[in-house]
């Protein structure tokens, strides 16, 4: 071959050409052969076992170190540091095998870039002998990365997979629990500020910089979890904080799994590494902001419930006051229906007060309520026989159908449930048409939940108005009506319903009616109903009494007379409010008082402390109607109430001037 001839033939000589070459131009030869091997991702290496000498020259080593001799020696000749803890007892075993023996050597090995980022690489040579008949090993290296990172499970599958993460941010590691090395991607190493990764030479180095960067507060709750994950296969799913390289903290959140060899024994976590910080950043401002109005919440109903104590007092005297007058049989017609004007008006502001304590009570969580085993069936029907004279007033047909579930038994507070039925029921009675129908009615649902339903006939809700039917004080336009309404039942049903875990909703028609609807999951009955042993007939053992009942519902009134009429040794006598009451009881004490605890104009407590100071009759025992026990009566009677109940209390409270007469003696 003639260089310098202007013929455009072969560049490269051949072994018989090579002899015919000048010196130079044998040079420019092995200068070409050599850029030839020496492409971005190749190098070549030589190495004399018997002497301890090595060389590698190439770009490939600087993607190992930026010394290529020390390339060489961190993946073959030395202590092999930069390769796979899998590949080093393999690959010393090939090394020491070709220094007694063998020409040839050809091995792919994983080994560890500069930044720490995993790699394939292929190792080849073949040996040679010196003129000393020494044999030395010259071949080369070839970066396999991107043909060979699938075959191993320890690296990440695929390129695609690796870019989806890195533009969300998230970063991949590895542990390999055999010799404790932690490998992390690049996106891992920018989290704390590290633009190119980790430069140590040493892959072992990553576990100590990033136990370096984390908050010491936080690192035995990560090392508790990794523990767990390796020995009891708990899942791997924690936030911590990291010191980030420029100052300040970063919290990342870290997940991983285990993975085990077919003896079952673990051999590394693989894991992903995700920057929240800004996620930990909104979460604390939305728990300020969330601790900020709960303490406003908690001022206003600690507001609303001052208040509201401080207008029952005028509101009571009022109401009591415009009651004496009315009995002034002076008064003409015309000045009586002004009085009666003003203590419904009265009355009404008192419900209102009353509804804005509860809604008060409820968003300050001071009204929890007392779970037990109820029967609805018993309480809706004695919410009925509440609601009977607003129907017949309303002229609406009020009906209850439980449908064969009058055994059934759920968990909730029986008054608070009672108090989430008169509210339904009551508003279906008021805002229903003339002759109209109101049932009520119970049937199971999916999962073990019995519905009370509340269907009316009324004019429905329009469909634009329905999202705000829950809302507190919200009337949907009735305000400007006949219909007197304060517009927080609603609102009080449904939190008090979720409040004892139950469920609320209502489907509605324009023109067409409503249906409003509870449901709470059923339960077995309790054993003590069950194994309930019979208590004592106390009705037989009443003595000859009268009772004096005050209270304003002529159902109620109704009610007790029915209970006793089988007592013929006790007189019932009602009377229609409190001063009436007081006056009877001042006039012709009777034997025991009892006063309804729903009784308008008039609180208990007051009641009692006239009762209690007045000489003729702070003697006569008295019994109150209501579920909430504030002192001062001599015994407490629940709303719902049956025969035994009541003579049990009666009993003994006509027992009661006998003991104190022998105390006294």
């Amino acid at each position: 071959m003639n260089p310098n001839s202007v013929d455009t033939g072969p560049q490269l000589a051949t072994p018989d050409e090579l002899k015919d070459l000048e010196p130079s131009q044998a040079l420019k030869q092995a200068q070409y052969l050599h850029s030839l091997l020496l492409s971005a991702n190749r190098g070549l290496w030589e190495w004399q076992p018997h002497a301890g000498v090595q060389r590698a020259t190439g770009n490939i080593w600087m993607l190992l170190h930026k010394d290529p001799e020390l390339a060489l020696s961190n993946i073959w000749t030395g202590d092999l540091s930069q390769v796979h803890a899998e590949d080093r007892e393999s690959l010393q075993a090939l090394r020491n095998r070709l220094s007694q023996q063998g020409s040839f050597v050809d091995t792919t090995i994983r080994a560890y870039s500069r930044e720490g980022q995993p790699i394939w690489l292929r190792l080849w040579a073949r040996a040679q002998v010196d003129h000393l008949g020494r044999r030395f090993f010259i071949g080369g290296c070839t970066d396999y990365s991107d043909s060979l990172n699938s075959r191993s499970l320890s690296y990440f599958s695929g390129e695609r997979f690796h870019c989806a993460l890195e533009a969300a941010g998230d970063g991949l590691w590895e542990w390999d629990l055999r010799v404790d090395e932690v490998v992390l991607d690049s996106s891992c190493w920018r989290m704390l500020g590290y633009a190119r990764g980790q430069r140590d030479s040493d892959v072992r180095a990553a576990l100590v910089r990033w136990k370096a960067h984390m908050i010491p507060e936080d690192y035995p709750r990560v090392r508790q979890a990794m523990d767990d994950l390796v020995r009891e296969a708990l899942p791997l799913d924690i936030e911590f904080r990291l010191k980030h390289r420029a100052g300040g903290e970063v919290w990342v959140r870290c997940r991983g799994s285990l993975q085990r060899n077919n003896a079952g024994r673990p051999l590394r976590v693989l894991g992903t590494m995700q920057d929240v910080t800004e996620d930990r950043k909104r979460q604390q401002k939305r728990d300020l902001e969330l601790g900020r109005l709960r303490a406003e919440s908690r001022g206003r109903a600690g507001l609303l419930s001052s208040l509201s104590h401080e207008l029952r007092t005028p509101l009571n005297a009022i109401l009591g006051f415009s009651q004496m007058v009315e009995m002034d049989l002076s008064l003409n017609p015309d000045q009586r229906q002004r009085l009666v004007e003003i203590r419904k008006a009265g009355q009404h502001l008192l419900h209102l007060v009353g509804d804005v304590l509860d809604l008060a009570r409820i968003d300050s969580d001071r009204l929890a309520p007392s779970i037990e085993p109820v029967q609805p069936a018993t309480l809706v029907a004695d919410c009925r026989q509440l609601l009977d004279p607003l129907a017949e007033t309303r002229k609406v047909s009020l009906i209850f159908e439980p449908l064969g579930w009058e055994r059934a038994y759920i968990l909730a507070d029986p008054m608070r449930f009672k108090q989430v039925v008169l509210n339904l029921v009551g508003n279906a009675i008021k805002y229903n048409r003339d002759n109209g129908r109101v049932v009520i009615n119970f049937a199971p649902q999916a999962e073990g939940w019995l519905r009370l339903s509340v269907l009316d006939t009324g004019r429905g809700i329009a469909a634009d108005k329905q999202g705000q039917v829950f809302e507190p004080f919200n009337r949907l336009g009735a305000e400007a009506g006949q219909i007197e309404g304060t517009g927080v039942g609603l609102a009080i049903a449904r939190q008090l319903t979720e409040a004892m875990g139950g469920r609320i909703g209502f489907h509605s028609e324009e023109g067409q009616g409503s249906i409003f609807w509870v449901e709470f999951l059923m339960i077995d009955a309790p054993d003590e109903v069950l194994q309930m042993a019979a208590r004592p007939d106390y009705s037989r053992m009443l003595p000859p009494c009268t009772v004096l009942y005050v209270t304003s519902r002529a159902s109620a009134a109704g009610y007790l007379k029915t209970v006793l009429s089988a007592v013929e040794q006790v007189e019932v006598c009602s009377v229609g409010d409190a001063m009436k009451g007081i006056f009877s009881a001042r006039t012709t004490p009777p034997d025991v008082i009892i006063y309804d605890g729903d009784l308008p104009g008039m609180a208990p407590n007051d009641f009692v402390t006239i009762l209690r100071a007045d000489p003729s009759t702070c003697r006569v025992p008295l019994i109150i109607i209501d579920d909430m026990h504030r002192g001062g009566a001599d015994a407490w009677l629940p709303k719902t109430y049956e025969l035994n109940v009541l003579a049990e209390k009666l009993r003994f409270c006509l027992r009661r001037p006998e003991i104190d007469e022998q105390g006294a003696n």
